[in-house]
């Protein structure tokens, strides 16, 4: 289902992610913390995407950061609260890493939310527009986000071509659970060959329809995705700068 996070204009939602983002690395107290992470809960409930998807596309990386934080509370000295075989858990480390988790919490949240809520074409164009600036100094904008739509748009392709290559290696008896290193090492080097051939293939492939098609870098084309910023998409700007100024200040 569409929501309204779904509809504003990627500008705003990039501009949000990025300052909300920098504000809830920048908080210094928890009330500054407490604010940044209310909008970004506000944000996750208007996209109307269901929190069980959330935490199951983020699971790995939820996991990560909780290695992390736990590796704050056993490191960081300070006033002892439990010594259990050797080990010394300290209070001001578990509020290191009580901050440190809740930080890449909200900036996987984050993440997760501007890509659930955008399709890929109107975040590079909206990637372009806010880097458009840059091109009076020389910068290869168009380039820049040329190169990160056709890695979007081949990642999938290559996730399943090294699905069908696994499969493959499976039908012909390849036990990846089973053998020596060295047995190992040359599953691997079957994996990856066919997959790296495959890709320099469709890359080559690409570039000749580019050329075939008259594409040159650096000329000025229409938009496909001309949307306007609407008044919810400056009341989303507006209040990203009042949290990112009340962090700053």
């Amino acid at each position: 289902m569409e929501s309204a996070a779904h509809r504003w204009d990627a500008r705003s939602k990039i501009t949000a992610v990025v300052g909300l983002s920098i504000s809830i690395i920048a908080a210094s107290h928890w009330l500054q913390a407490a604010a940044a992470g209310l909008v970004i809960l506000i944000l996750l409930v208007l996209s109307c995407i269901s929190w069980r998807y959330y935490l199951s596309n983020l699971h790995l990386l939820l996991i990560l950061a909780a290695i992390t934080s736990l590796l704050q509370l056993l490191v960081v000295p300070g006033r002892v609260i439990y010594t259990l075989a050797g080990v010394t858990l300290t209070w001001e480390g578990l509020l290191a890493g009580s901050w440190l988790l809740f930080r890449i919490t909200g900036v996987l949240l984050l993440a997760a939310w501007l890509t659930f809520t955008t399709k890929p074409g109107e975040l590079t164009a909206g990637l372009e527009r806010l880097l458009a600036p840059l091109q009076f100094i020389r910068f290869p904008v168009q380039e820049l986000v040329m190169i990160m739509t056709l890695s979007l748009r081949f990642l999938p392709l290559l996730a399943e071509e090294a699905q069908q290559i696994q499969r493959a290696q499976l039908i012909r008896g390849v036990n990846w659970s089973k053998g020596s290193l060295k047995q190992k090492g040359r599953y691997v080097v079957a994996f990856i060959v066919p997959l790296l051939r495959l890709s320099l293939q469709r890359a080559e492939d690409l570039a000749e329809a580019m050329e075939n098609r008259g594409y040159q870098a650096g000329i000025t084309r229409t938009r496909l995705y001309a949307q306007p910023l609407s008044r919810s998409d400056w009341v989303l700007i507006a209040v990203t700068g009042i949290v990112l100024m009340a962090q700053l200040l």
